[in-house]
């Protein structure tokens, strides 16, 4: 059993290494290869735990907080009378992956963080190999993909959540000096993290190297972090196409528009919400067969809609509980996570999730 494991944990990290590129059709719903390595971990880590006897909950509120996910789930599936299977799907994969805060992941093998490092490496080559190579993604469009020119999207097709994953390995590799290679592997990861164009992964940058600072008491790495950042904003070339303007406010008044409907949309199941994840069935502005649809562009208002205020409040505790007992590393990930959900779904990204996990 023990190799069985040692196998499922690496080939999920190898399949992490494509992100979107390999994708499962069934029943008409499309999804990553990642989902089914989720549902490997989680029976994988479900039955370690019953077999060492090691079922202590590491997060009632996590769990908590999925308990009534399920509720307000299966009491709007009568409320709309909705017949389709995806929004279970999303269900069982969210439940999956906060599993692993509430029953930690046992990476019993030394060598897998290691692995886990190369892994993300290779795909911040690749990443870079794409901008320079084939910065065209426009055509990805007729794919329901937002298109994307000039912008570093690697094998996630999206620059915004690309730019956070590179962020929190950035961070990870800043904060663990033990790391071979750390000086370059900072330059490469930076220089692929600002070449996604993400201006909220810029100001989540910023705020992880502020709160960095205020840890460490050391107002030099404020300074540094705050020159480097605003120095590369002017210092980026500005190819063809919206995405490399960084003023750009097209975006911004997009996604005002995007909270104002979620707000309303709230409004509509205040207490319990609408349940995870039926937002395609109850929203007024849909965007044809875009992936976007099953949630807004903020995590917060995303949970807020779906489960409603009893929902956000009990994530809210969950992500307390787990900065409190968490590192370094890992609490300055997760306040730059919070403030990069105000702008994009990051929160619920299964790879961002994993990532942690697998960190």
């Amino acid at each position: 059993m023990a190799f069985v494991s040692k196998i499922i944990i690496y080939l999920s990290a190898i399949i992490f290494l494509f992100g979107q590129i390999f994708r499962i059709n069934f029943n008409g719903i499309s999804f990553p290869l990642i989902d089914l390595s989720i549902l490997a971990l989680f029976c994988l880590n479900i039955f370690d735990k019953f077999k060492n006897h090691d079922l202590k909950i590491k997060n009632k509120y996590f769990l908590y907080f999925i308990t009534f996910a399920w509720a307000s789930f299966i009491f709007n599936i009568f409320r709309y009378h909705i017949d389709s299977i995806s929004p279970l799907l999303y269900l069982c994969r969210l439940t999956f992956l906060i599993s692993f805060f509430i029953f930690p992941l046992n990476l019993k093998d030394k060598n897998f963080k290691n692995f886990f490092t190369i892994i993300i490496i290779s795909n911040i080559i690749f990443g870079l190999i794409q901008y320079f190579i084939w910065p065209n993604f426009t055509y990805f469009d007729a794919l329901n993909w937002d298109p994307h020119l000039f912008r570093l999207v690697s094998t996630f097709f999206d620059p915004t959540f690309t730019g956070f994953i590179y962020l929190m390995f950035l961070i990870h590799v800043y904060l663990n000096p033990k790391i071979p290679f750390r000086w370059t592997l900072l330059a490469m990861t930076y220089i692929a993290l600002v070449l996604t164009y993400s201006r909220s992964s810029y100001l989540s940058f910023l705020l992880a190297f502020t709160f960095i600072a205020l840890k460490k008491k050391n107002i030099k790495v404020f300074l540094f972090s705050s020159i480097l950042i605003i120095s590369t904003i002017f210092l980026l070339p500005r190819q063809a196409g919206e995405g490399t303007k960084l003023e750009r406010t097209s975006s911004i008044k997009a996604k005002i528009e995007n909270y104002q409907e979620g707000l309303i949309v709230f409004t509509r199941a205040p207490i319990i919400g609408h349940g995870y994840n039926n937002l395609y069935f109850v929203r007024t502005i849909k965007n044809s067969n875009s992936h976007a649809n099953f949630g807004f562009d903020s995590s917060l208002i995303t949970i807020l809609t779906t489960t409603g205020i009893i929902g956000l409040l009990l994530f809210l505790l969950g992500l307390k509980n787990y900065y409190t007992k968490a590192d370094l590393t890992h609490q300055t990930m997760l306040i730059a996570l919070l403030l990069h959900s105000l702008f994009a779904n990051s929160l619920l990204y299964p790879w961002i999730l994993l990532f942690l996990v697998f960190i």
